[in-house]
């Protein structure tokens, strides 16, 4: 979305907004303190200016856009983060532990607050072609522990009672409120291309203590822009 601000008290206005200096400094390979000598400021008020502490013009930002060489509004609208939730071997998921400071993501399009990440890191020498990529999906199912109906024969993200492991799988309704659970050898981890549904195992019988859909798939996450966010 391309935003003219014409205004011309705006031009000398202050932003009273969260911006998005930090990351369009990080994506443009340089440093606070060069960026800080090309606009003839501190490099503290460049760290002031990116963590919100200090306020900038729009005449400002658009100086800052000039050096970056992005557009003003690059600047001014800050991105959302996606949280990482954890990462995928195989079909199963490890958390991230909270104790190591949370790891979220930069993402050059609007997502709600309650996005999460998996990102693959398989150790199988076979599927590690597939990794970094970023299965997204929502934890409001996690949070409130059920399964979200729009689980049903889709990939998601899952948890079986009284299991401590986390999968990736395809959730299937059973009579009687249980569920079967096929996990598949899909273009995912597979270097066939083959998009069958053809399930490499599958458990049947299962209560799960929460289900929710991974809503997409990013193959290329550089490619498009995702970078990690510095906190």
């Amino acid at each position: 979305m391309n935003i003219q601000l014409k205004t011309q008290d705006l031009n000398n206005g202050q932003i009273q907004m969260p911006n998005n200096l930090e990351l369009m400094i990080r994506k443009s390979g340089m440093i606070k303190k060069d960026v800080a000598e090309r606009m003839g400021i501190r490099p503290e008020t460049v760290s002031r200016h990116a963590s919100g502490a200090l306020q900038f013009s729009i005449k400002q930002a658009s100086e800052y856009a000039m050096i970056l060489e992005c557009q003003a509004q690059d600047i001014l609208f800050a991105q959302n983060a996606v949280a990482m939730f954890g990462t995928l071997d195989d079909s199963y998921v490890t958390a991230h532990d909270p104790s190591e400071g949370e790891l979220s993501y930069y993402v050059p399009f609007p997502v709600t607050e309650n996005r999460r990440f998996v990102i693959s890191k398989h150790s199988d020498q076979a599927k590690k072609w597939a990794n970094g990529r970023m299965y997204m999906f929502e934890n409001n199912c996690i949070l409130a522990q059920k399964v979200d109906d729009t689980s049903f024969m889709r990939l998601c993200i899952l948890k079986i009672k009284n299991d401590r492991k986390i999968r990736l799988g395809v959730v299937y309704p059973e009579p009687g409120g249980t569920f079967s659970v096929g996990v598949n050898v899909d273009t995912h981890t597979s270097t066939t291309g083959s998009n069958s549904l053809i399930h490499s195992h599958v458990k049947t019988g299962l209560n799960l203590s929460w289900s929710t859909p991974i809503l997409t798939c990013i193959m290329q996450p550089e490619l498009i822009g995702i970078v990690l966010k510095t906190h």
